[in-house]
């Protein structure tokens, strides 16, 4: 998990000696609204801090946490301008390098982000939130030999992380082990539980013609997520795969309604060439 690089109050004071007490407010008040997540009051307070005190030896800290905040407002431009200021100062530090990479993936830019998850872990090699991210653009990429490095690490050294075990499940579908694929798929809905898994672990028992089972998770599936897109795509596959082709059209159409993934739809409903 990402967090930001929050100055407290105690560290400041360890750290720093002589420091002027407003330099201290104004960090102490932007973590605070940090933590209530208003954003333009955490801005304007870290900004103050900056400009009061602008040589400080722990502004990267600052600058980095000033990157977060104007990600979280979509202000792209601005927090890459933050995040460059505190890697000018401190270069080596992971969570910048993680927090920028995270940024980059809002901005729809993955390779950015990878080349800065790529160096995170070259500092740090067990680092959770980065093996997440980076298994699943590896695994998205189709580079699969890279995805299981990725996802086994993360599984050895946090097991309880529910994105090893999907990650996993979905490397051993695509090889057809399909009962290794379904242990683990089941292992990570045990730990956390998340809509694309389920929906993955119906997909899995369709493609095995385990179409009995596939219904009974789907059942349940969709009774957590009525919602879910890739779900009534799962149950248009399943009427597909019995020939009952009007049924399977509607679901389809509730599909995409509900924002089904439209690489998968194409996938599985492909459009007749004219």
């Amino acid at each position: 998990m990402r967090k930001f690089l929050i100055l407290s109050l105690v560290t400041i004071c360890a750290v720093l000696s002589g420091m002027a007490q407003t330099y201290i407010q104004y960090v102490d008040s932007a973590d605070n609204y940090i933590k209530r997540e208003n954003w333009e009051a955490a801005e304007r307070m870290t900004i103050a801090a900056l400009r009061l005190k602008p040589a400080n030896k722990l502004n990267h800290l600052l600058w980095s946490n000033l990157g977060d905040i104007r990600t979280r407002q979509q202000n792209y431009e601005g927090a890459l301008e933050a995040f460059e200021i505190a890697l000018a100062s401190a270069p080596r530090k992971e969570l910048i390098l993680n927090n920028r990479a995270y940024t980059y993936l809002q901005m729809g830019e993955p390779e950015k982000a990878l080349a800065d998850i790529d160096c995170s872990l070259s500092l740090d090699s067990v680092q959770e939130w980065p093996l997440r991210i980076r298994g699943s653009l590896n695994l998205g990429k189709g580079r699969y030999n890279d995805a299981d490095r990725d996802f086994s690490s993360l599984q050895r050294h946090f097991p309880t992380n529910a994105a090893a075990y999907s990650g996993l499940g979905k490397l051993a579908a695509l090889r057809g082990d399909a009962d290794t694929a379904a242990k683990l798929l089941k292992q990570s809905l045990d730990l956390e539980q998340d809509e694309d898994t389920w929906f993955y672990l119906v997909l899995v028992n369709i493609e095995s013609d385990r179409i009995p089972k596939a219904k009974e998770l789907l059942l349940t599936a969709l009774k957590r997520y009525p919602r879910s897109g890739n779900l009534y795509l799962a149950r248009g596959i399943i009427h597909k795969r019995n020939f009952e082709n009007d049924a399977a059209e509607i679901d389809k159409k509730i599909a995409i309604d509900y924002g089904a993934d439209p690489h998968l739809v194409e996938q599985y409903f492909p459009k007749l060439k004219k």
